[in-house]
């Protein structure tokens, strides 16, 4: 069973993203600084349509790139609805890849784990994701767990770049990439009105 998705998927993700996810007007950001913009890529990343060409877009550029990994996972919340979107598409797609989740905090009960969704040592190579890229504070956070129960990021991608130094910062030790960037989208919506 295959899922029909449109060839022009990536324009159709970022007119979602600009219409469902783009806010314009002053907010305080997750580092403190403010900004003229905010990106609230949950109302696309949870959104049906949205879903689904995120899964693919991620699995076109893994497989463009030539990234082979044996899982994706970020941080919980952002990451959530990614990884769910990639895994699904990747099993209707025939190329399937495993998921994870990393919590802020290791579980106090239980089995006590920093890491849901597969086993210690089960998985090698990963792709670590978010929705968006600020500072790069919870996708560093997400790498070093991942690198502590033993784990190589083979990449990183975010959804949006603010390409704001947390970018830069990731590249320098990773590969990364980001489906759209901030400075995209900004122009995009100002050229349609």
């Amino acid at each position: 069973m295959g899922v029909e998705i449109p060839t022009d998927y990536l324009a159709r993700l970022r007119r979602r993203l600009r219409e469902k996810s783009l806010f314009h007007g002053e907010v305080t950001l997750s580092s403190g600084k403010k900004s003229s913009y905010y990106m609230d890529c949950r109302l696309t990343t949870l959104d049906p349509e949205g879903s689904v060409l995120i899964g693919h877009a991620i699995l076109e550029l893994l497989a463009g790139k030539g990234i082979r990994a044996d899982a994706i996972g970020g941080m919980s919340i952002g990451a959530d609805p990614i990884v769910s979107a990639v895994v699904t598409m990747s099993s209707l797609q025939g190329r399937p890849i495993r998921g994870f989740l990393v919590r802020k905090e290791r579980k106090e009960h239980g089995r006590q784990k920093l890491i849901e969704g597969i086993e210690p040592g089960s998985v090698r190579n990963v792709v670590i994701v978010d929705d968006v890229c600020t500072t790069g504070k919870s996708t560093f956070d997400a790498i070093a767990a991942a690198e502590s129960e033993g784990m190589k990021v083979a990449a990183v991608i975010s959804l949006v770049d603010r390409e704001e130094g947390g970018s830069d910062d990731l590249r320098k030790k990773y590969p990364y990439f980001a489906i759209t960037t901030a400075r995209e989208l900004l122009a995009e919506a100002a050229a349609s009105g």
